[in-house]
């Protein structure tokens, strides 16, 4: 619109400037409007059908109104619009319906969006149940079948013996064919859900960013390790979590003042962002002076060396205000996600690699290795 409006100023201005250029500023002047007029047809033309919309055979003729109205100054009945006598265009009007319309459009497509991975999160969630519980099961009836296999060993007749060891067998070989079922099952999913986790990959631009640091925020976090758990039961690909904390914040704080502190966690987020460069890196501000970082497709090994740069590249942070010798440095704790790991689970394990750094000294990382406690 705010193009259309300079060739409309800029074509007004050149009237007084002769015929010559009276008849090109006309000629201008008649393109930018056939135009603008085509655009609000085609818009109509085109449109589909929103949540709680007008009768979807009522918008175009809307648009033609005021495509009618652009064009010669024509009356728009739908929205009470009277023809001038002078022809002058109600451009405000004109360009509420555009914005309107454009808003709603964008608010449909978002929700759809949101609503599609809602279903997917669902139906990821749904198989992990499902598979958590056919191991149990499977394990459950297996222990009882050997349980009146080693019964049966003890009794008389050879007959019952070799009756239920053939028993046992064939429902052995029953959960075999059901587990490679399974499998098959789960490898044709995998390969659906690979172009899916793109999908997810992009979409996390969605996301609210933290508005100090420009990392993503809490809400963000918490929804993507939720993805990463998911994606990690379905594609058995490696997650590492990081957990990252800045040294002796609250001195920063309370000597150079508040506004340092602030461009201190700026230069952390930047840091982070620098460090952390895959596409499906997560940085998010955890709260605080607190950062976490998802790492997926990452084993823990591979992953201690990026937190090692990223520890030496805080070193060339500065604190505003501060003596040049004034420095700033970071601990992190980090677990890779296991088979048995809930969110909860991870995010303790990487938080008690946090402690053990910060309580060896500071301005190191330590990795939290699983262990059969965190399956409580």
């Amino acid at each position: 619109m705010s193009f259309v409006a300079k060739i409309i100023g800029a074509a007004s201005s050149r009237r007084s400037e002769g015929d010559t250029s009276r008849v090109a500023s006309n000629d201008l002047l008649d393109g930018a409007l056939d135009t603008l007029s085509n655009v609000i047809r085609v818009m109509g033309d085109e449109s589909f059908p929103l949540d709680k919309d007008i009768d979807p055979t009522v918008f175009p003729d809307m648009c033609k109104e005021f495509s009618c109205h652009v064009e010669n100054g024509a009356a728009v009945p739908s929205f009470d619009i009277t023809q001038a006598d002078d022809g002058r265009r109600q451009w405000a009007h004109v360009r509420r319906f555009f914005a309107d319309r454009r808003r709603a459009e964008n608010s449909f497509v978002t929700e759809r969006l949101h609503d599609y991975r809602g279903v997917v999160e669902d139906l990821i969630k749904g198989l992990r149940v499902v598979g958590e519980r056919d191991q149990v099961t499977e394990s459950d009836v297996i222990e009882s079948l050997n349980e009146i296999q080693d019964a049966v060993s003890t009794g008389v007749l050879p007959e019952i013996k070799q009756a239920l060891s053939q028993t046992v067998e064939k429902v052995n070989e029953t959960f075999a064919e059901q587990k490679r079922q399974y499998e098959n099952q789960l490898a044709e999913l995998n390969d659906r859900m690979s172009n899916l986790r793109q999908d997810l990959v992009a979409a996390r631009e969605e996301m609210k960013r933290d508005a100090l640091t420009d990392t993503y925020n809490r809400g963000a976090f918490d929804m993507a390790i939720g993805q990463s758990l998911n994606m990690h039961f379905l594609l058995n690909q490696p997650v590492t979590l990081i957990l990252i904390d800045l040294d002796n914040f609250k001195n920063i704080n309370d000597t150079y003042g508040h506004a340092a502190g602030d461009e201190v966690l700026r230069s952390i987020g930047e840091s982070l962002e620098r460090s952390f460069i895959r596409k499906n890196d997560i940085v998010a501000r955890y709260g605080g002076d607190e950062f976490a970082v998802i790492l997926n497709d990452t084993n823990a090994g591979d992953a201690t060396q990026v937190v090692e740069r990223f520890l030496k590249r805080v070193e060339d942070v500065r604190v505003p205000y501060a003596p040049e010798e004034t420095r700033v440095t970071c601990s992190a704790g980090y677990a890779e996600i296991h088979e048995g790991d809930t969110v909860e689970s991870l995010i303790q394990r990487a938080d008690r690699g946090l402690y053990k750094a910060k309580h060896a000294g500071r301005n190191q990382a330590a990795f939290e290795p699983y262990s059969e406690s965190d399956q409580a």
